[in-house]
């Protein structure tokens, strides 16, 4: 038990140690990166719809989330983690992390490209260096932290990372109540108390010298105190009759 205290408490250090890292390496580049594909027309917008099922929509069953949220927030920080950076620099030291890292960091603009072919090749390739740098930061930060022999922090910072992340999907996905905004509802005036549109209409019509020229319709107002449901129930009892026009020969 008290192993146990010590060896959290070092990982709480660990995880409070590397966190303006994070920020430095993680947060400013992904704003920087945001912030110039933006400026080129790129949202995230476009991988959303097209990358597998969008994260956790309204009408997604709890199976669905369940699977969803495992695999983004445990199973890929835990595999990417291993097999490109913890198996390495296991077996091959600090060229296999190296290697590793440099193939995780190009492997995101490969697949991300695919949904970028109807933009042109210059702002393809402004993606893949932003992509690519973004990335590239990214394994630094983890890389240090497997060669200072903190790979468990690594793993954690990972899950964290692709937590918020998915946190933030799901609220963009829920649409809450917005008490800053004010709602205006029309009231309905009587039909005596309608007044005419202020939008000007006008019609083609035929001068007396047969030129067509503009005119401005203009709008009634009925002095009838009647309901619109009554004079429609009042519409129902006329009787129309169909005259047959006979041809003059």
């Amino acid at each position: 038990m008290q192993q146990f205290t010590v060896d959290l408490w070092t990982l709480l250090y660990q995880m409070l140690y590397y966190f303006p890292w994070y920020v430095g390496l993680v947060l400013v580049p992904m704003v920087i990166r945001v912030g110039v594909e933006r400026a080129i027309g790129i949202r995230p917008e476009v991988f959303e719809d097209k990358v597998s099922t969008p994260l956790l929509p309204l009408n997604m069953s709890y199976e669905s989330a369940f699977r969803t949220v495992t695999l983004t927030v445990l199973y890929f920080p835990l595999f990417e983690e291993l097999v490109f950076r913890g198996l390495p620099y296991l077996f091959f030291g600090v060229l296999g992390i190296a290697l590793g890292s440099a193939v995780w960091a190009i492997m995101h603009p490969a697949w991300q490209l695919q949904y970028l072919s109807s933009f042109p090749l210059r702002k393809k390739i402004i993606f893949t260096l932003t992509s690519s740098s973004y990335y590239a930061l990214n394994a630094v930060f983890y890389a240090m932290m497997w060669l200072s022999g903190a790979g468990l922090v690594a793993i954690l910072y990972h899950i964290i990372h692709n937590g918020w992340l998915t946190l933030v999907d799901m609220i963009k996905d829920v649409e809450l109540p917005t008490p800053w905004k004010r709602y205006k509802f029309i009231r309905k005036n009587p039909v005596s108390g309608e007044k005419p549109p202020s939008v000007k209409l006008r019609r083609k019509s035929k001068s007396s010298s047969g030129e067509e020229e503009e005119v401005p319709l203009r709008f009634v107002v009925r002095k009838s105190r009647r309901s619109l449901s009554e004079e429609a129930e009042e519409a129902r009892n006329y009787v129309f009759v169909r005259r047959k026009v006979k041809n003059e020969e």
